[in-house]
């Protein structure tokens, strides 16, 4: 199994969350109002840095996350510049 941690600018919520259902994936926790810095600049929700990312985790099987994984490279190809998006996979040991 597989975790994917997708962050993605909080206009963009939508987007993912109907990217990942129309993927077979209806089990994710999100994170809202997500600040920090990255390679397209800092989103820390002020005035100086407007914007905030959502965090979303997903726990999927292995074969799932080679479609998803594609899915969302293509979406982030799509994103104007500066919005920025990242998804991380790390390899689950154990659900309890």
């Amino acid at each position: 199994m597989k975790m994917m941690i997708i962050i993605c600018p909080e206009t963009r919520e939508r987007e993912i969350n109907d990217l990942i259902d129309r993927h077979g994936v209806h089990a994710f926790s999100q994170i809202r109002d997500v600040i920090g810095a990255g390679k397209t600049g800092k989103k820390m929700g002020t005035q100086v840095w407007p914007g905030e990312s959502i965090l979303t985790f997903a726990v999927v099987e292995d074969s799932k996350s080679e479609e998803l994984k594609d899915a969302l490279r293509s979406c982030a190809q799509e994103l104007y510049p500066g919005e920025g998006m990242r998804t991380f996979v790390l390899a689950i040991e154990e659900v309890i």
